[in-house]
């Protein structure tokens, strides 16, 4: 049988993950693309049937459109940690809110608990005082 969930166990969950995000990285929010294409360049071999040049952008979404930026190939791999380190600290912010989430529904039940207790304690001391 499961424990029931603890308010310190979870705010030390939390406190555990926005540690975790004291230790992030350079980041940038966006997709990182990896596409093959033409160059343009009529005398290139990927004009002539061979293989495609590899192309790298970012894209986010900006006021409802997507909007992508060229990554020149000497940057690509640091872009590309740089996104993942947005995803893996977005994702660490979604999971410390679900937390924080459980944290206030728990507190509910146990507060009107405790006042249910508290008033039962009242009612029990005074009738033992009144005999």
């Amino acid at each position: 049988m499961a424990m029931p969930e603890s308010v310190d166990t979870l705010k030390a969950q939390m406190h555990a993950k926005i540690k975790a995000l004291g230790k992030a990285g350079l980041f940038m929010s966006g997709t990182f693309v990896r596409k093959r294409r033409r160059c343009g360049n009529p005398a290139c071999a990927c004009a002539k049937g061979g293989e495609p040049h590899v192309a790298y952008t970012v894209t986010s979404k900006v006021a409802s459109k997507t909007k992508a930026i060229y990554i020149p190939v000497d940057l690509a791999e640091a872009v590309e940690q740089w996104t993942n380190e947005y995803k893996r600290i977005k994702k660490l912010m979604k999971e410390i809110d679900m937390l924080a989430e459980r944290v206030i529904r728990l507190h509910v039940p146990r507060a009107r608990a405790a006042k249910r207790r508290n008033a039962s304690l009242a009612s029990t001391t005074e009738t033992s005082s009144d005999a």
